[in-house]
């Protein structure tokens, strides 16, 4: 049943060129060919031609073979590399995922543990700073270090000038700390330790045990006390404010009450006035020194816990940051550098050897053909700081960060001969294989060629007019034609008439689209038809594209107006969604192609806008022989899907009750909106209408530029 509003017939779109008009030209092709034939010798023209056109056609083959042969091999080292290339970048960043993560997590704990044990003295103290000396601190201190991974820590507590007498005569009454952390560390019993007696005064920072330099004020001072490891060369009672490196870190620390780092510090020349402390890191029995940076970390110390609490010591720390690498990826994870650098413009790098971890050297000293590959975490985040805070101008403490990066021995263990090996295996496939398709070529006829060609050059044509299924149908009829035309010629007619069997078929689970221009008519009064035609042919178009990518069957356009179905000739189990999604995507493309040809078409072509109808149900489709063969659509789904259309509103889809139960059914029911009246349908009575929603459609299908599902 055709519809009432719309040209006669559903049919699909034409080739430019008819069956009669390819069979005129085959015809016109064989006489003329006849014809040079026959005005010359036939013997030789045809033995030359033949030849000439054998080895034209070796050539080309030849020629493609080797073309082919070259881009395949070629094509197969690459994609072996870009493998290769995946493999390391994936497991790069499985592996750099892992590192970071570790790292963080150490980091946290350590620091943790440095934070409840001062929490712990902190409750304990009763807010008495500075005369508070922790009970077995050595002991306690050294889980810390073991924990924290410290090296040569002391606390500095912050005495005032008025408090300066009594703290003299505080440390004097209570340096048994220095003689029970003595015993502690050497395993022996506090009684057999004779420990060097402190100073009975707060003393210079560069006071040495020959030569004792008294402080000589103002304060505040910032006392060194209880300290570990401790020896009897251990000198307490320094007032370490008066060190113009870490002064400034201070006040730092005691203003914001956080901690804060200094510079990282080099003592690989044993020549420096550090040479004391370079010895004791080489000696260390927690690390493997290797002569590489260590940071000085000051961490405050409360009177107090809460928000109104203030720093009433500082917990002065040594940092080793190698030992810091150490244990974050599993054994053979080999050959991930890690650059640590600080806002004080210092920068070292290590490679992370599985569990060990090694120094480099000074400086960024990766590849900067990883720096795509760059992941970084940021030491602050331990410390919760502000975001943008780090390195003020009026912060003089370092903060520290880290950037991971792939090294070429790590790189190198996925660069492996086996592309070159495939890519040579196949190039001697190809010379063999080309070889024997060489020899089998010289035995084929000409003849046998050009019916190939036009063999899939009839193919093409008919590929592009119908589905596979009624293309199948046409070739076995047409080979039945030829074969009762052979039967005919050899004298076999027996006057029988042809009965062709109709080439159709019921398709029970379809959804119509049809599409109108809503002010075409009058727009195309006033246009020349080149200018109709540029418009048409711009939109639908881009319809086509997306119809292919969306898996929409296109059966005609009529004018203006656009006709395609889901459903067949392939059945699609949500044909109503895959078509919904389409007309969303027309939409918004024929917005874009519309303002597109505004300058060039004139600026009403600006109020140019589309209506859409779908319906979904049974259709039949098939093929209507003639001259003109064509697949078209007929029943009553077609009819009403016209009628969705026709009685739509520009912009907007209009869909049938029987479309939004398919929709409902896939789950889709939040895209409907039902219409306040219900259409009255000639035949069918009133029927209840939709307008798909398109914000609600905005998650599924707003890729529709560059995504399709």
């Amino acid at each position: 049943m055709m519809l009432a509003n719309k040209p006669n017939g559903y049919s699909s779109s034409v080739a430019n060129t008819s069956e009669k008009e390819v069979s005129d030209f085959s015809e016109s092709e064989a006489n003329d060919g006849g014809n040079r034939v026959e005005s010359a010798q036939p013997d030789l023209v045809v033995a030359r031609d033949e030849s000439k056109w054998v080895w034209r056609m070796r050539l080309l083959v030849a020629f493609v073979l080797m073309f082919a042969m070259i881009a395949v091999c070629v094509g197969v080292y690459i994609d072996g590399r870009n493998s290769e290339q995946e493999n390391f970048e994936k497991d790069f960043e499985g592996l750099v995922d892992k590192l970071v993560v570790s790292f963080e997590s150490m980091v946290k704990q350590r620091f943790g543990a440095i934070d409840l044990f001062f929490s712990d003295v902190t409750v304990s103290a009763n807010e008495s700073w500075p005369f508070v000396t922790p009970p077995e601190y050595t002991r306690r201190m050294k889980a810390v270090h073991e924990m924290a991974a410290l090296f040569l820590s002391s606390v500095l507590v912050r005495v005032t000038d008025d408090q300066r007498t009594e703290w003299e005569e505080y440390a004097v009454a209570n340096q048994d700390w220095k003689r029970d952390g003595m015993a502690f560390s050497m395993g022996m019993d506090p009684a057999d330790i004779v420990a060097a007696p402190i100073p009975p005064t707060i003393m210079d920072k560069d006071t040495f045990p020959d030569e004792i330099v008294v402080d000589q004020g103002p304060g505040p001072y910032f006392v060194m006390w209880t300290m570990h490891p401790v020896t009897n060369s251990t000198m307490p009672s320094k007032n370490m404010y008066r060190d113009p490196e870490h002064r400034p870190i201070m006040d730092y620390v005691v203003a914001n009450r956080r901690p804060a780092f200094g510079a990282s510090s080099d003592y690989t020349d044993p020549g420096t006035p550090k040479v004391g402390r370079y010895i004791r890191f080489q000696q260390a029995d927690n690390w493997e020194y290797q002569d590489d940076p260590v940071a000085f970390l000051q961490y405050p110390i409360y009177d107090k816990l809460g928000e109104d609490r203030s720093v009433v010591a500082i917990f002065f720390t040594t940092v080793y940051w190698r030992t810091y690498f150490n244990g974050l990826l599993p054994n053979g994870a080999d050959g991930i550098y890690v650059i640590l650098e600080n806002t004080c413009g210092q920068q070292y790098t290590y490679q992370v050897d599985g569990l060990e971890a090694r120094f480099v050297g000074r400086g960024d000293l990766h590849s900067s053909e990883y720096d795509y590959l760059s992941r970084q975490s940021n030491i602050d985040l331990i410390f919760d700081y502000e975001p943008g805070t780090a390195g003020q101008d009026d912060d003089p403490s370092c903060h520290y960060s880290i950037r991971v990066y792939p090294s070429d021995e790590f790189r190198n263990r996925y660069e492996t001969s086996e592309p070159l090996l495939f890519a040579i295996i196949l190039a001697a496939v190809f010379v063999f294989t080309a070889a024997f398709f060489l020899l089998y070529d010289f035995m084929v006829e000409r003849r046998q060629k050009a019916v190939m060609k036009s063999a899939l050059q009839s193919g093409k044509l008919v590929h592009s007019l119908f589905p596979e299924a009624v293309r199948d149908r046409l070739y076995e009829e047409q080979e039945a034609k030829s074969k009762a035309a052979t039967w005919e010629a050899e004298g076999n007619n027996n006057g029988v008439v042809d009965q062709k069997q109709a080439i159709a078929s019921e398709y029970p689970g379809t959804t119509i689209f049809f599409a109108d221009i809503v002010g075409f008519t009058k727009w195309s009064a006033t246009r020349t038809p080149v200018e109709v035609f540029q418009l048409l042919e711009a939109l639908y178009g881009e319809f086509d594209t997306i119809a292919n990518k969306r898996g929409v069957f296109k059966v005609e356009t009529i004018g203006d107006c656009y006709v395609a179905v889901t459903g067949l000739p392939n059945p699609q189990e949500r044909h109503a969604e895959i078509m919904v999604k389409f007309s969303v995507d027309c939409l918004a493309k024929m917005r874009n192609v519309i303002l597109s040809l505004v300058d060039s078409l004139g600026e009403d072509t600006e109020n140019l806008s589309m209506r859409v109808g779908l319906h979904s149900g049974p259709v039949t489709g098939g093929v209507l022989r003639g001259q003109k063969s064509r697949f078209q659509l007929f029943g009553d789904t077609v009819n009403t899907a016209s009628r969705m259309e026709s009685n739509g509103m520009s912009g907007k889809i209009h869909v049938s009750q029987s479309t939004a139960d398919e929709l409902v059914k896939l789950g889709r029911s939040t895209w409907l909106a039902a219409c306040d009246e219900k259409l009255p349908v000639k035949g069918k009575g009133d029927m209840q209408t939709y307008f798909v929603q398109p914000s609600s459609l905005t998650m599924s299908v707003s890729r529709h530029s560059s995504s399709y599902n």
